[in-house]
């Protein structure tokens, strides 16, 4: 009896198999953990578009790699990122902080970290970096812009770190804050976004320049699979691919 359930059993149990040993073979070769953050990497309509996911599908193809690219809250990607060898974190501000945390593919853009202000609000006027200190400030609540603030002695009592981006664009038009930190290309979008006018966005004084943002690996990536995709990057940006993207892309 029990050998005939053994053998009734035993053609699904190698189904099973099969179909488990057909999806591995088929898992990703990385994984690529990202946030809401446009130009670079947002979704419309359930579909993921901006600069740095185009990028990262033209890396691919280059590179013969299957990449499975997920959108999550920021922190979450950042924790995600640490606990899968395999995976990409992006679009990631290269920062001190940050230059020993991952191995960097880049740069995808020049994402300078700036403080900005609204151009009708003429009383702001910063000349040095003890100025700033005069003014309130608004931030992601997570991302690079606290810690860079932080190393250069800004006194966190004015700062307020905000949850959603999109909420720190209306709280600036608004007057909650005077200065918003942050990349002046992804405010400038979300304002356009809100129907609100996006050329009274100024940059009021460069916190973070020349750094870039890029793909960051987790530091214990297969070097095999880093090499092909760098490889494939610096390729791309040889041939003039990535700039073509950032002008189809990106509107000035």
């Amino acid at each position: 009896m029990t050998r005939m359930i053994a053998s009734r059993w035993q053609p699904i149990l190698h189904a099973l198999l099969a179909l488990l040993a057909s999806g591995h073979a088929r898992a990703a070769d990385l994984r690529a953990y990202t946030e809401e953050f446009a130009p670079f990497n947002y979704t419309e309509q359930g579909q993921p578009r901006g600069l740095s996911v185009h990028l990262l599908d033209e890396i691919a193809k280059r590179a013969g790699l299957s990449i499975d690219t997920r959108f999550m809250p920021w922190q979450r990607a950042v924790n995600s990122n640490a606990d899968d060898t395999n995976s990409i974190l992006f679009t990631t501000v290269r920062t001190v902080q940050r230059e020993a945390l991952y191995r960097w593919v880049g740069p995808i853009d020049d994402c300078d970290v700036v403080l900005i202000k609204l151009a009708r609000n003429r009383r702001i006027q910063i000349d040095k970096p003890a100025d700033m200190a005069r003014y309130t400030v608004g931030v992601p609540s997570v991302g690079a812009d606290q810690d860079i603030l932080h190393n250069l002695g800004y006194p966190m009592r004015t700062v307020t770190g905000v949850p959603a981006n999109g909420s720190i664009v209306r709280m600036l038009y608004a007057g909650r804050f005077e200065l918003v930190s942050g990349v002046l290309l992804s405010y400038a979008w979300q304002a356009r976004q809100l129907g609100l006018p996006a050329e009274q966005l100024q940059v009021a004084w460069p916190i973070q320049r020349n750094r870039g943002c890029y793909y960051a690996f987790n530091p214990q990536v297969d070097p095999a699979l880093f090499q092909r995709f760098d490889a494939a990057f610096k390729a791309l940006a040889q041939e003039g691919k990535l700039k073509a993207l950032r002008e189809q892309i990106i509107k000035p």
